[in-house]
């Protein structure tokens, strides 16, 4: 081998390894929300939010539905004194023609500026994170546009304005979404850290994935009203029977749809064929905050996950 190939070896040998370090960089790279303490406490046991949104950009039209990213949702971002951080707000399903005012609605607030009462499930994930955001602080809105960077979001909406969205909360027909195999041992491998002082909690994590995921969930205790829906404690299975989860996890069902009509009658021991979405389980934070005070802690990713539609 001559000199100008061995120099052209080391050289490709090193910009691989630059590369790889880099991605190795971005996956450990975490990202910060601080929340006031007395507001993660409110939200710990409740399914939804209720916000006067100021949208700032709206999708024209559904994504198209097949799989990912292609979900068949229809995206409104903005920002809400009730809530203090960037989000975005999403309608599933949204190519159902029910949930067409609603989308007409979000558009034309978007057009005049006025803001619009919103209700869906709060969503608490890092998904599209901003490197720190604190709430009720001077958080930048970037990019400006229908995605900015935020951790927050109200997904799915159930109402907007006047216009009841609660029929949009079905499985999504011809999606294809991650199976339980896949998506919970992912979560169950994340680590948060958190900490909390006497106004506020910290939580930083790493960027997460795997929104819609499909699994059975077999209840293990029954379910536990709300004032704006039901919890219920499950098992995670995957599609061979096996637990895919580490322990039972909290799901969360609106009030008035029709998942929550299937599960307010049911019992330990049911089985449910669940469409869902995971989110930050803030009643584990602030148990975890209650036990450790005002220290820094490492957690595995506490997370629940809000129930789109019951097959």
């Amino acid at each position: 081998m001559t000199i100008w190939s061995r120099l052209c070896v080391g050289a490709a040998i090193s910009a691989l390894l630059v590369g790889v370090a880099g991605r190795l960089q971005a996956q450990d790279k975490k990202f910060e929300v601080r929340l006031k303490r007395a507001w993660a406490t409110a939200f710990a046991d409740r399914a939804t939010i209720s916000a006067s949104m100021q949208v700032k950009h709206t999708h024209t039209k559904p994504n198209k539905v097949g799989a990912g990213g292609d979900d068949g949702d229809m995206h409104f971002s903005g920002v809400s004194a009730e809530i203090g951080l960037p989000f975005v707000a999403e309608i599933v399903n949204a190519a159902l023609p029910a949930e067409k005012p609603a989308e007409s609605l979000m558009m034309a607030k978007q057009q005049s500026g006025e803001a619009v009462s919103i209700v869906g499930a709060w969503r608490l994930w890092f998904e599209h994170p901003s490197t720190s955001q604190t709430q009720g602080g001077a958080n930048a809105f970037q990019p400006d546009n229908t995605n900015p960077n935020h951790s927050f979001e109200i997904h799915p909406v159930s109402r907007a304005g006047q216009q009841d969205v609660g029929s949009s909360f079905v499985p999504i027909a011809h999606y294809t979404a991650y199976t339980a195999d896949v998506a919970f041992p992912y979560f169950d491998k994340c680590v948060v850290t958190i900490k909390a002082s006497k106004s506020g909690v910290s939580i930083r994590s790493k960027q997460l994935k795997y929104n819609y995921v499909v699994f059975d969930a077999e209840l293990t205790a029954n379910p536990q009203k709300v004032s704006d829906g039901y919890i219920a404690l499950a098992t995670v299975n995957s599609d061979d029977g096996e637990e895919a989860a580490t322990g039972p996890r909290r799901m969360i069902f609106i009030g008035g749809t029709s998942a929550a009509n299937r599960v307010k009658n049911a019992s330990a021991g049911d089985h449910l064929r669940i469409l869902g979405i995971p989110r930050i389980d803030l009643h584990a934070v602030v148990a975890m905050v209650a036990k450790n005070g005002t220290k820094q802690f490492d957690a595995q990713l506490p997370y629940e996950m809000i129930v789109v539609g019951v097959m």
